[in-house]
């Protein structure tokens, strides 16, 4: 299986408007395209893998939906798709474009909406951020993806069930459908980093708790990405709904809405869990200068029980003749006992006023 080495936007400086050419930091596998056709009473699949700027689409069947899902990048399939679909190459260059921000566009005879799949790390907080865009025709579907990717599996299987709601509704709603699992991905994301930010709040306090700092920043930087995918992606639906296209019709603008919901309550969950971040880190530091107090509070006690036995054996250090104790049987014995009656009486007095 072949691989191509991605470019960077700078490639693109002084090139024409809606020149094709693929902007990413990932390195891109074959490509493949399934065209799904149904209604209500049939489905019929078609895959490709070889040849794809040779696929003729022909979508005449006027009470059929038609879906082409790409898989992979291939240029040459996108410019065949663009002139037999009449899509503008500035829309294809979009396509082609990784770092694309979440946007959506009406134009002519098509609407184009472009998102992000976030597929979680297994086992970690981190997730990959994944473009896809989709657009609507008068009777077609087109969904764009870099590569391979299990999260549109439980729509296929729904469109294999005759007695699904998505086989009866128009190509809006498999549009709507197509996006909306997308965006119902993201909770997966949310609950993940709700569970670890809990066992890491957890960890404060505890022996091994030094990775907190840097698990903190980890964290802030993945919220932050993922904002800066969600975020846009609101805008892009208050436009979407408010569109007077009429490939969109009235009876399933609440089904946008209700992506649009799904949509806010993650902006929400992410500010939640933004702030909570931001409790952990406090929490932490407070931690951290409470045990530092206390050391030095230990340390301070215990330099202060020491003064006054060093006092004493300060003073019988001295090199003096006439220090009458010196010449005492008794003396090593009595100083010794003095220190230990000084030193247990601070202890004594210190637990008294819960300072030790």
């Amino acid at each position: 299986m072949t691989k191509k080495k991605t470019s960077r936007i700078s490639v693109k400086t002084g090139m024409a408007p809606g020149t094709l050419l693929h902007i990413g930091s990932r390195e891109l596998e074959h490509a493949s395209v399934q065209v799904r056709q149904y209604n209500s009473e049939e489905i019929k699949l078609s895959e490709y893998t070889t040849d794809l700027d040779q696929i003729t689409y022909d979508f005449k069947e006027g009470d059929l939906v038609s879906w082409i899902h790409f898989s992979g990048i291939d240029i040459p399939a996108y410019e065949n798709l663009g002139k037999q679909l009449d899509i503008h190459n500035l829309t294809l260059e979009d396509v082609l474009n990784s770092h694309l921000r979440p946007k959506f566009e009406d134009l002519d005879h098509y609407s184009f909406l472009s998102l992000k799949l976030m597929i979680p790390k297994m086992g970690e907080y981190k997730f990959q951020s994944v473009p896809v865009h989709l657009i609507l025709g008068e009777n077609y579907v087109i969904s764009f993806m870099d590569s391979n990717y299990e999260v549109l599996d439980s729509l296929f299987t729904r469109l294999e069930n005759s007695t699904r709601r998505i086989r009866s509704k128009g190509v809006d709603y498999l549009f709507f459908a197509v996006a909306d699992t997308i965006v119902d991905n993201y909770f997966h994301i949310i609950e993940n980093w709700n569970d670890q930010l809990t066992e890491l709040e957890d960890c404060i306090g505890k022996e091994d708790s030094d990775f907190v700092p840097r698990k903190i920043q980890d964290f802030k930087k993945q919220i932050m990405k993922a904002r800066g995918s969600i975020l846009p992606l609101k805008e892009s639906y208050d436009l979407l709904i408010q569109s007077e296209s009429a490939l969109f019709a009235d009876e399933n603008v609440k089904f946008f809405r209700d992506t649009q919901d799904h949509i806010l309550f993650i902006i929400d969950q992410l500010d939640y869990l933004r702030d909570y971040l931001s409790n952990i880190r406090d929490t932490y530091e407070s931690e951290q200068n409470n045990q530092l107090n206390n050391t030095m509070k230990f340390l301070t006690l215990i330099a202060t029980i020491f003064i006054p036995l060093t006092f004493l054996a300060g003073i019988y250090g001295m090199n003096f003749r006439n220090m009458p104790e010196l010449e005492w049987k008794y003396g090593y014995f009595a100083i010794l006992v003095i220190m230990i009656l000084v030193a247990a009486g601070m202890i004594w007095y210190f637990r008294k006023k819960k300072w030790l």
